[in-house]
């Protein structure tokens, strides 16, 4: 065949033609955004006082999922389940200093399973709360946490000079565990880490990249630039029913279900008006720190990465706001386990979904969305049948774990469509709530003989899945 002009211009046609379709055949990115003890006060699910601008628009381009659950309410732990996929008996992580590595010796961690799959890796700010040795990504960049401590104290100082600070050893700290700052955002530790975040991602830009980000506020201290503080109307703030005229009586809870506040309250229980400003100030943190993930998002939007990148935003366990005189994490109630959950990826609709899913399915469901292979160790189940189907279920239950800070007993809830169970080890009590009619979990069950049937069928269902995660 004679090289002809037109066969050589239909042969160069042929070529460039092909090349977008290669380029969209590319991996999709991923970036995986963790906000430390952010609980579901976020507009997009309901909080009408809060301003979280920048993860509502996130959900409205993506599928928020309202029935989300942690593993265990505390950092570490809640960490070490949803980046290795395995609930905590599997992890053998109860507490903030344990490594993965106990229980897990061999396992690879989901940033690594990307790593190990071709893509460029990195983690930025708080991701794992306790390094974990043979997770080795392309960039590494942790959070320096020393400026919000110092921004606090300073804003301490100037705003309520008469909470000093008290103590000498061990456990010091300020009793109102809040201030509203007076400097530029710039100073503040999640600043950083957006700006850390930001020059990662024109860093990766060209090659399939994994990198998780994970930011400090609104984790105690809650301090923030004082505009965001001022957007927050105290007055409109609604008291949980701990704090309203008819109170409500903790007395007859098991004693592993409460905790102290030593994070925010540590010397003296709250007014009502510092309750409110409390709330105030977790909301003013939360704004704030939407305000960092907006600028990571803008970004990604502007390097046009955003429609070949799968974004997850979620807490890392859910926090009380005065419920049951609660000011903290570390509990099996529906606002300590009860996390925000988003997912944005291309291809997959915006939408709502209302079953019940754990933050152990993250893995497998990233796994999914990337076409990469399951690691054979993971317990929880892929989310992709969810984001494609809006009429997929969800799972029968919801489990989580918990080591009581009063008794040192273990407790595990059950979260069923519109139950709570809770058991606590060693005939430690339990707990059973109908969310239909008792959302607030004011009203224990568990003794009551038309419930019998139900909490047998509760206790068989935890036996179940305790066998079922520790083989």
């Amino acid at each position: 065949m004679k090289n002809t002009p037109g066969v050589i211009a239909a042969l160069l046609l042929t070529l460039f033609t092909a090349v977008p379709a290669f380029a969209a055949e590319r991996k999709p990115n991923v970036l995986f955004i963790i906000v430390d003890d952010l609980t579901t006060t976020l507009g997009c699910m309901g909080d009408a006082q809060v301003h979280t601008p920048h993860m509502d628009a996130l959900a409205a381009r993506g599928v928020r999922f309202d029935h989300a659950y942690t593993q265990f309410a505390l950092c570490n732990p809640s960490r070490c389940s949803f980046l290795t996929g395995c609930y905590p008996e599997r992890t053998k992580v109860f507490d903030l200093v344990t490594s993965l590595r106990g229980g897990l010796p061999k396992e690879v961690t989901l940033p690594q399973h990307f790593k190990n799959n071709g893509y460029v890796a990195g983690r930025i700010g708080k991701v794992f709360h306790v390094p974990d040795p043979k997770t080795k990504l392309d960039v590494e960049l942790g959070a320096p946490l020393h400026k919000d401590t110092a921004l606090f104290e300073d804003a301490k100082a100037a705003n309520d000079p008469d909470d000093k600070p008290r103590g000498t050893a061990k456990g010091e700290g300020f009793n109102r565990a809040w201030a509203a700052s007076l400097k530029s955002a710039t100073e503040f530790t999640d600043y950083q880490i957006a700006s850390d975040a930001i020059s990662t991602l024109e860093q990766f830009k060209d090659k399939p990249f994994f990198l998780a980000v994970g930011f400090i506020r609104p984790h105690t201290p809650y301090v923030a630039p004082k505009p965001f503080f001022d957007a927050i109307d105290k007055a409109k703030l609604t008291l949980p029913p701990f704090y309203r005229e008819s109170g409500e009586n903790v007395s007859k809870m098991p004693p592993s279900a409460l905790r102290a506040n030593n994070n925010v309250f540590r010397y003296e229980a709250p007014t009502r008006d510092e309750a409110r400003e409390a709330t105030q100030a977790y909301l003013a943190a939360t704004g704030f720190v939407d305000s960092q993930v907006g600028r990571v998002l803008a970004r990604l939007k502007e390097l046009h990465l955003d429609e070949n990148t799968i974004v997850v935003l979620t807490g890392d366990h859910g926090y009380h706001l005065g419920e049951h005189g609660l000011w903290a994490k570390q509990t099996l109630f529906e606002r300590g386990t009860h996390v925000p959950l988003i997912v944005a990826a291309p291809g997959v609709k915006p939408g709502v979904r209302d079953g019940l899913v754990e933050q152990v399915d993250i893995y497998p469901t990233l796994c999914d969305l990337a076409a990469l292979p399951l690691p054979k160790h993971l317990q929880g189940r892929s989310l992709k049948p969810m984001l494609d189907d809006p009429t997929a279920k969800g799972k029968q239950v919801a489990i989580s774990t918990m080591v009581s800070t009063r008794t040192k007993l273990t407790g595990h809830g059950v979260r069923t469509d519109a139950f709570r169970y809770i058991q606590w080890d060693e005939d430690g009590g339990e707990q059973l709530y109908d969310l239909r009619t008792d959302p607030d979990e004011l009203h224990n069950l568990a003794a009551q003989p038309a419930q019998a049937e139900r909490m047998n069928r509760m206790r068989q269902r935890l036996a179940a899945h305790l066998k079922a995660v520790t083989q």
